[in-house]
């Protein structure tokens, strides 16, 4: 399995239940096919770069994990889906 870090933003006023919600669906889809989450980091509010769907603020999100290319998959097909998630992007962690 290779080391894989996945970064995410929200809507900055999303609640504290929905978010645990989303890093508990989050964690699943990488767990499904047999990945490894090794922490989660909730870095909080912080501003965009540029607007996104009218928001100049995220709630982000990272998690570092350990995982396959089924994981990958199935972690993509779920940030596409789920309507809470604003961007993404998975990318392999430095050893």
């Amino acid at each position: 399995m290779r080391p894989y870090e996945t970064l995410f933003f929200t809507e900055p006023n999303i609640s504290d239940e929905a978010l645990d919600a989303l890093i508990a669906k989050v964690e699943g889809a990488i767990t499904r096919y047999g990945g490894q989450v090794e922490r989660v980091h909730r870095w909080g509010k912080r501003p965009l770069a540029y607007r996104v769907e009218k928001q100049t603020e995220g709630y982000y999100v990272l998690i570092e994990f350990k995982g396959t290319g089924n994981d990958l998959r199935e972690l993509e097909r779920f940030y596409l889906i789920n309507q809470n998630v604003l961007r993404f992007l998975t990318t392999i962690r430095p050893q």
